[in-house]
């Protein structure tokens, strides 16, 4: 009689188990899913705020009126904020060969000082 109570009762815990496991495989490729394609992506709104906040003065990029005058003067490119931003994991490498968004930064850096 035990031998047929652990075989019944095998038949539920084996299971479960798989199903657990499964739950929780499934879990962590959606999570790793989600935290790939939920990295942060700034704006170039965004980009141009941080970097006129300060967010990238160890990079050697200016803020403030210092920013828009090394962007009037060539010092400071879009493509400048788009790299330092790629560095600090804040951008994807392709936004680099975005055109419509490196125009957008041009854009916010040529108004910063409207």
């Amino acid at each position: 009689l035990s031998a047929l109570s652990v075989l019944a009762l095998s038949g539920f815990v084996a299971p479960a188990a798989f199903a657990e496991s499964s739950i929780e495989q499934k879990t962590a490729v959606v999570s790793s899913t989600l935290n790939r394609s939920t990295s942060v992506q700034l704006t170039p709104n965004g980009l141009v705020s941080s970097a006129f906040r300060g967010s990238y003065i160890n990079q050697g990029i200016p803020s403030s009126a210092q920013l828009h005058h090394a962007y009037a003067t060539g010092r400071v490119t879009a493509e400048d904020l788009v790299r330092v931003a790629i560095a600090q994991g804040q951008l994807s490498p392709d936004t680099l060969s975005d055109s419509g968004f490196i125009r957008t930064v041009e854009t916010k850096l040529s108004s910063l000082d409207d």
